[in-house]
């Protein structure tokens, strides 16, 4: 690298600076309080672990978004996180060891080896709430609840919340012992939406006819509550298992629309974000003018079993960042104050009670010839007959 080019981040990688990054953490400030107040704790994890530990979710994508380093003290294996539940599934089994239900919360920065998508970033500030210990859909409305509050906070407007089931898929596939190579390609092609892959796919393993029909409809089971009623009877192989997911989403939408009566509710059986860990419900968040979704979670329980316990548990993050972008709250500084560069005790007295008020004072020093207005203050301090004011230019 050059003395020209050595200022140069890499890909996907971007820094933050004034006034957005008094902006982001004013954010992020509001949000934790606002997880507090729902009776969750904040956790602050390690930046690296060792694989065995970090790595305990079952998923090929966070293996390779991993980057991976050898630890010069043991020589083991140590990885730098690209995400934090697991993280936070470690504290809960291992470290917390609560029988009661545990509620925690973070808001720290992971890293990529490349970025989940074209808008993404590889290094994203995520924030997030995990609830361990209950296996019951109202932990799962809690944290859905939370979730929509979180952007309502960001000054998200009109998100439309997805809701989406793990069983619907898992079940039908569960059934045929698929080949760990075919679910992968049936994955991505549902992922896609394509009813015509799905199909080629399935007759070229040899698929019965009703297994093709039903995995087929997943793609195109998505829309309003007259989704439920078309799985109901359209998946002709259904289970009582996804008789019950079917419940359990009308049940949640039930609720979600009663708390939040201005809320449009989307259902998508065909989304699969994390289905190589998630066991239940899944959701995210979108909006219009944002390609990706800017939330979402879903139930992954058992998660902590590599650690000793096997708790239930359900959870959501977001980037911090993106919802900086997007939001349209106001987090305006607080006035700038320029003193001068003056030796009076009475000066410097005034000075500290405006900083122990909140106020920014910014001192002059001698012979800088910059004035208020160049060092982007709104007010200053002018002496008077009733002692040093703060004077708006």
């Amino acid at each position: 690298m050059t003395k020209a080019n050595r200022w140069l981040l890499p890909d996907g990688v971007d820094e933050i600076l004034p006034p957005q990054a008094s902006q982001l953490e004013t954010l992020r400030r509001d949000i934790l309080d606002l997880y507090s107040t729902w009776g969750y704790e904040l956790v602050m994890t390690p930046l690296i672990e060792f694989l065995d530990s970090l790595l305990i979710l079952p998923s090929n994508a966070l293996q390779l978004q991993t980057f991976k380093i050898v630890d010069q003290l043991t020589g083991r294996s140590m990885g730098v996180r690209a995400d934090i539940t697991s993280q936070v599934a470690r504290i809960d089994s291992h470290v917390l060891q609560r029988e009661a239900p545990t509620r925690l919360c973070y808001a720290d920065s992971v890293l990529h080896t490349r970025p989940q998508s074209l808008l993404g970033s590889r290094s994203p500030l995520m924030i997030g709430a995990e609830l361990y210990g209950h296996r019951g859909i109202e932990s799962d409305i809690e944290v859905i609840s939370l979730m929509l509050h979180t952007l309502e906070k960001a000054g998200i407007e009109k998100p439309q919340l997805a809701l989406g089931h793990v069983s619907f898929y898992r079940m039908l596939t569960k059934s045929a012992g698929f080949p760990a190579e075919l679910e992968q390609k049936l994955f991505a092609a549902l992922q896609r939406k394509s009813a015509s892959e799905i199909e080629n796919l399935l007759q070229d393993a040899g698929a019965e006819k009703t297994l093709i029909a039903d995995i087929k409809s997943l793609a195109t089971l998505n829309g309003d509550a007259s989704v439920l009623d078309r799985a109901a009877s359209e998946i002709q192989s259904a289970a009582p298992e996804i008789q019950q997911s079917i419940d359990q989403l009308k049940k949640i939408a039930s609720v979600i629309s009663q708390r939040f009566p201005q809320q449009s509710v989307y259902f998508d059986l065909g989304e699969l974000r994390g289905y190589e860990y998630h066991t239940g419900v899944v959701f995210a968040a979108y909006v219009g003018s944002y390609g990706e979704a800017i939330a979402n979670g879903g139930r992954y329980d058992d998660i902590g079993v590599d650690f000793g316990r096997a708790r239930a548990a359900t959870g959501f993050d977001a980037d911090l960042k993106i919802l900086l972008a997007l939001g349209k709250t106001s987090h305006a500084p607080g006035k700038k104050i320029f003193a001068p560069a003056n030796d009076d005790p009475a000066l410097q007295e005034t000075i500290e009670c405006l900083r122990s008020e909140g106020q920014h004072v910014i001192n002059a020093f001698p012979g800088q010839t910059e004035n208020a207005a160049d060092m982007g203050c709104d007010y200053e301090l002018i002496k008077t007959k009733d002692g040093w004011q703060a004077t708006p230019l």
